[in-house]
């Protein structure tokens, strides 16, 4: 097991296709993380974020990612920490169903392409009564919900966010009632995380926000990620309203 340093990081980018939002934000070193590697060769890589988040890629038959993966989960579980492990591929969810049972347990969620034709056919609302709003540190010491701790957990702090990051808001008065912001961003990518106040839903404050959120990356040469929960229709509806497209499932893992 080696700890991939970071001047190979342009590499792995050009090779690894398809992953989470997070693993380039480790690789553009927007976010701290650690990329470890079976060998040299980087057959088969665990990325891994200060928070607690991981991802495994590459060949599922080494036994030093996945040895690497249960004495992480042990670490978290003696220290309370947290531990949730993605996987976009179906030998990799087998071993590590295999060699973690009873220890973790499995979600499904979707990701979305991004259909920037249909995003932009699309009818929109141009403007709403309410009062929108880039989110800088005012915004978040009164937010609805993405506050300083959020910011540290996915971010590193909240000064990192919001020197490298990004998000909106609307305001009801002094009342933020909807947010959208980079949950991890990276130099071509940036994943929308969004809430609505329960009591201003069906107002179409949500699909409003999250267009002023696809437009600004559109306008800086960023690729919109959307991502949600298989069960979360709400979020699922509203993503292929925006132009998300091909919803393709992968795993979550958690502590059980």
């Amino acid at each position: 097991m080696i700890m991939v340093t970071a001047e190979n990081y342009s590499i792995i980018k050009e090779t690894i296709g398809r992953a989470p939002t997070f693993v380039y934000s480790i690789l553009d070193q927007v976010i701290e993380g650690t990329v470890y590697a079976d060998s040299e060769s980087l057959h088969s890589l665990l990325f891994h974020t200060k928070s607690g988040i991981y991802y495994v890629y590459g060949d599922s038959s080494s036994e030093q990612i996945v040895n690497k993966l249960r004495s992480l989960l042990q670490e978290s579980i003696e220290q309370s920490k947290r531990f949730t492990l993605f996987s976009y591929s179906d030998d990799w969810n087998t071993k590590i169903e295999q060699r973690l049972d009873g220890l973790v347990k499995k979600l499904e969620r979707y990701t979305f392409s991004f259909a920037i034709n249909a995003y932009k056919e699309r009818e929109r609302r141009e403007s709403l009564d309410n009062e929108f709003i880039k989110i800088k540190q005012h915004q978040i010491e009164h937010c609805l919900e993405f506050n300083n701790q959020y910011y540290e957990e996915y971010w590193g702090s909240t000064n990192n966010f919001l020197e490298s990051g990004f998000g909106f808001c609307l305001e009801d008065g002094d009342k933020i009632i909807s947010e959208a912001v980079s949950i991890f961003k990276s130099d071509q990518f940036a994943e929308i995380d969004i809430v609505t106040d329960p009591n201003y839903r069906g107002q179409g404050l949500a699909s409003f926000i999250a267009e002023k959120f696809i437009d600004y990356c559109l306008l800086k040469d960023i690729q919109p990620c959307w991502d949600c929960d298989t069960h979360n229709q709400a979020s699922y509806h509203l993503g292929i309203k925006l132009g998300f497209t091909n919803p393709q499932k992968y795993a979550v893992y958690t502590k059980s």
